[in-house]
This record gives C-alpha cells, structure tokens and sequence, in this order.
C-alpha cells in the first residue's frame, strides 16, 4: 500500500517569492509574484487556512517579503543577491564573483562601452528626451556614431520629435538601460549625483517655445534686410548712369557756356540799366571827369548872381 507523500507548505511568503524569481527566466515585477501565488487554490484540510494566506496576499505583503529576501540574501552571503531593475526583480550572482563565473561557462569578456559613448549615455539619461544637436553642444563635437552605437546595444531608443524648427528626434533610455546598471527607475539618477538633475518637461517646452519664437524673430529681421537690399536695388536701377553720379550738371555747365565775360568791376559793360539813362560814369570809377546833368534853369540863375555881383564893384 503506497503511502501518500506530502510536500511541506512553505514557511513564508518571502520563501515562495525567492523560488519563483529563481526559476523565472526573465524579471518578475511585485504585481506579477502576486499573480503567480494568488494562481495557486488553496487545498481542502488541515493547510487550507496556510495557502488561504498566501492566496490572500496584498502587494504590501509581497513588498514586505521581497524585502526580507533581499536582506536575507545579503546576510547568507551566498553569493547571490536581489536586484530591481526597471521595476522588474531577479536573483543575480554578486559582481565580485563574476570572473569566475564566465571563467567556468568559458564566456568571453564583456563588451565595455568606450568613454565617448558613457559620456553620451550619461547626458541622454540626465537630461532626456534630449535632441542629438543638444548632445553635440554639451559636448562639443559629433556624437552621431556613439548615439548610433547606444541605439544598436537597446540603450537608448527614439521617444518623439522635438518642436523645434525641423522637429529633430527625441533620445531617451531604454528598460534594459536600468536593467543593465542595475537602477529601479530614473529617479535614482539623482541620487547617484545630485549636480546633475534631469531637465523639467515644463522647462523644457519653454525653453522650446522661446527658441522658436527667437527663431521667428531671426526670419523676421531676414526677411526686412533682403527687402531693403531689393529696394535699394531697385532704386539705383531706376537712375540713368549720366545723372545718377552729378545731377543738373549739364544744365550748370549750360548757364557757364551762355555767360559773358564779367568786367573788373564785376558789371556787365553791355547792361543798359537805369544808370546808363542817367549819365552816370559806371567805368572804371576814376574821378578825372564828370558829366553835369544839372537843369539849364539852375545855370540861369547862377549866371543872374554873377552880372549883380559885377555891376556892384563897378559902383563902387
């Protein structure tokens, strides 16, 4: 007569949670252990009230025990320890024994990413959704094979189009990025180097909304430079090539040509004007004669006072 076996029930919900990471093939977020252990019914007898409790986990509860696991793990010192990345948990052997691991399953040593890419990837975790032009300007030169390279090893991925003039593409992180440095999420950036803080959505779309409206001003000021210039253009094509230079100069020369000669005194000899009528000298102004234009009836009385004047010495 076969004797039935009975398997233990596990004494924790920390210990079922560690047997399932271990046996998954991939992470295994809280809300997916909670679903594994609440698949399992409980079994009518004297165990029903134990798997009843697990049955009933909350999430605090699988938190809890995932927690303990981790601290657990750490105190055995087995070389295994409890990870979180990208939200997702797995059992991993510790850093400090991986030589010896690839060393025993003969696996070569791990690609490393060159300075130049760390430095790319570090500015696009920080900073992102950040543009490849904005890479370049923190750092100075090209980064268009380093972005290509991150892209290719899944570490960075496109996340939108940028507002700006062109709408360049958006780079940001990818899961297996926190996967592979072993981060929850990307608040722990912060705490990894306080100086360096992510840019604010919101500062981010202002500072865009200023960058087009700077770059709407620069066509602005374009677009009234080139037409001035047209006009400008336009205004010294409309001018002939004899007057544009000297205007009126023709005419002036004219006037010169048809002017006599002007004598010493600065009047003209050939002017007949009112002091020609007059007998008035208007030569060359020398005081060795003069022509008298005095009435005759003046001369008459003159001549009376000279006979009285005469035939009063006689008298006397």
């Amino acid at each position: 007569m076969s004797e039935t076996v009975k398997i233990p029930l596990p004494r924790s919900l920390q210990e079922v949670a560690g047997a399932l990471l271990f046996a998954s093939e991939t992470p295994l977020t809280a809300s997916e252990l909670r679903a594994a252990i609440k698949a399992v019914e409980p079994e009518e007898g004297a165990n029903a009230e134990v798997m009843d409790v697990y049955h009933t986990c909350t999430a605090r509860e699988v938190d809890e025990a995932l927690k303990g696991l981790a601290k657990a793990l750490e105190v055995a010192g087995c070389g295994f320890e409890l990870v979180c990345a990208a939200g997702a948990y797995r059992i991993q052997t510790v850093p400090s024994c991986g030589r010896y691991v690839r060393a025993m399953l003969k696996l070569d040593r791990p690609n490393r990413l060159g300075r130049a890419s760390l430095e790319t990837l570090a500015i696009i975790a920080y900073r992102q959704p950040i543009t490849k032009s904005e890479i370049e300007e923190i750092r100075g030169v090209d980064v268009s094979a380093n972005v290509k390279t991150l892209v290719d090893l899944q570490l960075v991925r496109l996340v939108g189009k940028s507002e700006l003039p062109g709408h360049p593409f958006l780079y940001g992180t990818t899961p297996l990025f926190l996967e592979h440095f072993g981060l929850s999420s990307l608040q722990q950036l912060n705490e990894l180097d306080p100086t360096l803080q992510r840019s604010n959505p919101k500062q981010k779309a202002a500072s865009y909304k200023r960058q087009d409206r700077k770059t709407e001003l620069e066509a602005a000021a374009d677009e009234r430079s080139a037409q001035e210039a047209e006009e400008r253009e336009a205004a010294k094509e409309s001018l002939s090539p004899d007057t544009a230079d000297k205007p009126g100069e023709e005419s002036l020369q004219t006037q010169l040509d048809l002017a006599p000669d002007l004598g010493a005194g600065g009047a003209d000899p050939s002017d007949e004007g009112p002091d020609a009528d007059a007998g008035t000298a208007t030569g060359s102004g020398s005081d060795d004669f003069f022509i008298d234009d005095t009435p005759d009836e003046f001369d008459d009385e003159d001549g009376d006072d000279e006979e009285e004047n005469s035939d009063e010495n006689d008298e006397d």
